[in-house]
């Protein structure tokens, strides 16, 4: 069992206090307002600055979203704070953990539901507790209190003292957890974490959610250009000869590579042209000017510089020439294939 240290009392006022500085900086108007008596609300009537200053406070707190029954764990402290469901078989059910030994803290709205739940616990011992009643019933406790002192409006019109008298009373209970039971408020285990949520928190996350896939879809899927898979990359024919060109140059072999693509271009052209194989470049280059074709310069640039010499590495000059020869070869190829 967990025990608070009484330590963390003397701090109790000076948090509540903050709190309520901050809650009166902002009106009760804004922000979540309902549902009322729930930890969500930051309304008048809501509960989320008690359940806020016991979490800052250290206090292993919790929503809770299961009816109370006999089966349920009784090592911990349940509050319920003006419940919207409380039909008889809730109520027998609630009664029940209690029994088995349940601590269990009810903030009431109406005198009918404390009648109610004083003709069901049949309460054996009945005393005086800061801010309402401490009950024994079975084997558990019962505290019954105001749910109007509890809210976020209440607390601060008392400049925190209630808040301060329910903390000195947690701290004379041993718990694991202190749960804030709102399934006597709608939200229930069986509702998805989305519906659980207030509407407010609800529409806020639909319009994060669409500016966000809008500035998906607006700048891609990976915020910028997307980059295909190295499977999904059409390959070139040849390709592996301009990278083995590179490496030819870096070495000073740049005419071994270049007389791979002249072999390639030469056959290819004759194919095209439908010329012996043993053409010269002077005819690829009438037949090609006479068909017309673009990339006629590149062809020019080849025929000037096809007998230079390559093999002189490190010189940027040179590595420059090599590469735009091969370019050029590429581009004439390319061309040739259409």
């Amino acid at each position: 069992m967990m025990k608070i240290n009484p330590g963390r009392i003397f701090v109790t006022a000076l948090l509540i206090a903050a709190l309520l500085m901050t809650y009166r900086l902002v009106s009760f108007g804004e922000g979540l307002s309902e549902p009322a008596f729930t930890t969500f609300s930051t309304g008048s009537e809501g509960a989320a600055l008690f359940y806020d200053s016991l979490r800052i406070m250290g206090f292993p707190v919790t929503r809770d979203t299961i009816f109370l029954s006999a089966e349920r764990p009784v090592n911990n402290v349940q509050i319920i704070i003006a419940p919207q469901f409380f039909d008889d078989e809730l109520l027998e059910s609630m009664i029940a953990w209690v029994i088995h030994g349940g601590s269990l803290l009810f903030f009431s709205q109406q005198d009918s539901d404390v009648r109610r739940i004083l003709s069901t616990a049949e309460p054996d011992l009945a005393t005086p507790a800061p801010g309402g009643i401490m009950y024994r019933v079975g084997l558990g406790r019962l505290f019954i209190g105001s749910a109007t002192y509890i809210t976020n409006a209440g607390l601060f019109e008392g400049n925190g003292r209630y808040g301060q008298q329910m903390v000195d009373m947690l701290n004379t209970l041993e718990f694991n957890r202190i749960y804030f039971n709102e399934a006597y408020h709608g939200f229930t285990a069986d509702m998805s974490f989305a519906q659980i949520l207030p509407l407010p928190i609800r529409l806020i996350g639909a319009q994060i959610g669409l500016v966000t896939l809008g500035f998906v879809l607006y700048r891609g899927i990976r915020f910028g250009k997307p980059l295909p898979f190295y499977e999904e990359i059409q390959r070139e024919e040849n390709e592996y000869v301009f990278t083995l060109s590179n490496l030819y140059m870096s070495v000073g072999l740049g005419n071994a590579a270049l007389e791979v693509y002249d072999k390639k271009l030469l056959k290819t052209a004759a194919d095209y042209f439908k010329t012996p194989f043993d053409a010269d470049y002077y005819q690829i280059y009438e037949l090609w000017k006479a068909a017309n074709k673009p990339h006629l310069g590149k062809l020019e640039y080849i025929i000037e510089n096809r007998e230079e010499e390559f093999y002189t590495k490190g010189r940027s000059g040179k590595k420059n020439e090599f590469i735009k020869m091969i370019k050029c070869y590429k581009e004439l190829l390319k061309e040739l294939k259409k």
